[in-house]
């Protein structure tokens, strides 16, 4: 089954996802929160829904930005505003499900661990990203006239200054690392974020673990990569 839900923010823009089930609603929710110029339909999003109904729980994914009516553009946004929207997600569903787990991957970790996770059963992070120090490594220079800067991945795509910096805040994850308080898994591409983020791991208090998927990028997308993803995953909130 499949419904297409509306979530209206503060600032009169509209939050758009898509819930999936099979059979009658269960009790476990998992919500996947995509990276910076991601969407739902992402093939780890849009695959994953077959792979976790199948095994008893419903889904939701969802846009931070959308060619729909209302909806955000990317850049206009930025972490802050992503964790707001990320509340409205979670208001919309934590009075219906006993229980509630989140899945970031990219930039979507980084906005689940600067969230509010009150209520949280558990939370897995997918090749977290690393943050970085010099835009030119992450190939984005800033353009004066429109006062934005410039993503060159293959596509140009604008982003503002603080999108940038606070997404640039993630080199140094101590400080919300230390904070955290729900158990939580990391899995790693294998060219992916790892030697970055497994210094910190030992400041976490609460349960966790992580994995590498050998042979996998950042978007585990070669062959075999994303059922091992979705395997993995499924390890952790079983």
């Amino acid at each position: 089954m499949e419904q297409e839900i509306k979530i209206k923010t503060k600032d009169n823009h509209i939050i758009y996802g898509t819930r999936n089930w099979q059979g009658k609603h269960k009790r476990t929710l998992l919500i996947f929160v995509h990276g910076l110029t991601g969407s739902s339909r992402e093939h780890q999003y849009f695959n994953a829904v077959p792979f976790f109904t199948k095994k008893g729980f419903d889904t939701f994914r969802f846009d931070f930005y959308s060619r729909k009516p209302n909806g955000r553009q990317l850049s206009d946004t930025c972490v802050t505003i992503h964790v707001n929207d990320l509340k409205l997600v979670l208001n919309k569903f934590q009075d219906k499900y006993k229980n509630i787990f989140l899945i970031g991957h990219s930039l979507g970790a980084l906005v689940i661990l600067k969230s509010n996770l009150s209520g949280i059963k558990k939370i897995v992070l997918w090749d977290p990203t690393k943050g970085f120090t010099n835009t030119k490594d992450k190939f984005i220079t800033y353009n004066k006239s429109l006062n934005k800067y410039i993503l060159r991945w293959g596509k140009e795509t604008l982003a503002n200054k603080k999108m940038i910096n606070e997404w640039a805040e993630a080199r140094e994850p101590g400080k919300i690392i230390r904070k955290l308080d729900t158990p939580i898994k990391f899995i790693f591409a294998e060219s992916g974020t790892h030697k970055h983020w497994l210094p910190y791991l030992k400041m976490i208090k609460p349960k966790n673990d992580y994995v590498i998927i050998r042979g996998s990028s950042h978007n585990f997308c070669e062959e075999g990569t994303e059922e091992k993803l979705f395997e993995e995953t499924l390890k952790w909130i079983v």
